[in-house]
């Protein structure tokens, strides 16, 4: 909801990927929640590709915390 609100965007790096193994280790921007499912998130990677992943697979990188969402 703060994500929404304040319109943040925080980094992050797929991690656990079964289906997709090629995406292990990828880094990206957590985009908001996938409106298609509730529980996915949309993450839009470092090449800008956007790609939906639960939160079991990506952890939090504390590189500069949030930052506002480029549109």
């Amino acid at each position: 909801m703060m994500m929404i609100a304040l319109d943040l965007a925080f980094d992050i790096c797929l991690t656990g990927l079964r289906s997709a193994t090629h995406l292990n280790g990828r880094e990206g921007v957590i985009r908001g929640q996938d409106p298609a499912d509730k529980k996915r998130w949309t993450a839009r990677l470092d090449d800008g590709t956007c790609v939906s992943v639960k939160a079991a697979n990506f952890v939090h990188l504390h590189r500069w915390d949030y930052r506002r969402r480029l549109p």
